[in-house]
C-alpha cells in the first residue's frame, strides 16, 4: 500500500532523550524493536530512493521510499522470511516494488543487502499523528530520535513545536534519516 510520509524528526541526546520518554512514559501505547535492513543500489542513491526490509515482532515489511513535493511517497509491501531471505540472495521476485525498480534498470541482482540498524522504539499516539522515540544502534554507533508522523503538513508542524518546546529544542529541518546517518558511518570507515 503507498501512502504519503509526513515526519517531523530530531536527534536527542542521552539525557533527554530519557527525559521525554519519562513525561509520556503513561501515554505510551507500544514498545517494540524493530530492524531495518537496508538494500543500496547506486541508482536508488541518484534518484533519492530508499528501500529496505523491516523486521517487527516477527513480521516482515518491504519499504520503497520516493520523494514527493511533501514528504516522501512510502510503499509498503508484507513478505515473510523466505522472500526476505530470497531478496537478501539475490534471487528474482515479483511484486509492485521490484516491478517499479526494474522499469528505472535496477534489478535485484544488483542490490548490495548486508547492513541493518536496530530500533528500540516507543510510539505515542496523539490527536495530530504519532510521536515515536528511538533508541537507534548501527555500525557501532548510537543515536536517539524524536520522530512526530503526521497526515497534515502544516498542522503537524504547529504540535511538534509545541511538543519539543518545553524541552527547549527548536526545529528547524529534519535531521538525517536513519539510512543517511548508517551510510555516514560507512564512508567514515
Amino acid at each position: 500500500m503507498e501512502h504519503l510520509e509526513i515526519e517531523f524528526k530530531m536527534l536527542l541526546n542521552e539525557k533527554l532523550f530519557h527525559q521525554i520518554l519519562k513525561d509520556y512514559k503513561e501515554q505510551i501505547t507500544d514498545s517494540y524493536q524493530q530492524t531495518n535492513y537496508y538494500l543500496f543500489h547506486p541508482l536508488l542513491e541518484k534518484k533519492k530512493y530508499s528501500l529496505r526490509i523491516r523486521e517487527k515482532k516477527g513480521h516482515y515489511e518491504l519499504t520503497l521510499k520516493r520523494p514527493s513535493t511533501i514528504g516522501l511517497n512510502e510503499l509498503n509491501i508484507d513478505i515473510n522470511k523466505e522472500i526476505k531471505d530470497a531478496i537478501f540472495n539475490h534471487q528474482h521476485i515479483n511484486n509492485e516494488i521490484f516491478d517499479i525498480l526494474e522499469k528505472e534498470n535496477i534489478y535485484i541482482k544488483d542490490l548490495t543487502c548486508g547492513y541493518y540498524l536496530k530500533t528500540t522504539r516507543h510510539d505515542i499516539i496523539l490527536p495530530d499523528g504519532v510521536l515515536s522515540l528511538d533508541e537507534n544502534e548501527y555500525n557501532h554507533h548510537h543515536d536517539y530520535e524524536i520522530e512526530f508522523e503526521v497526515e497534515d503538513y502544516d498542522q503537524g508542524l504547529q504540535t511538534f513545536k509545541k511538543i519539543i518546546q518545553p524541552y527547549h529544542l527548536e526545529y528547524k529541518q529534519n535531521c538525517l534519516s536513519k539510512i543517511k546517518r548508517m551510510l555516514e558511518t560507512l564512508k567514515n570507515e
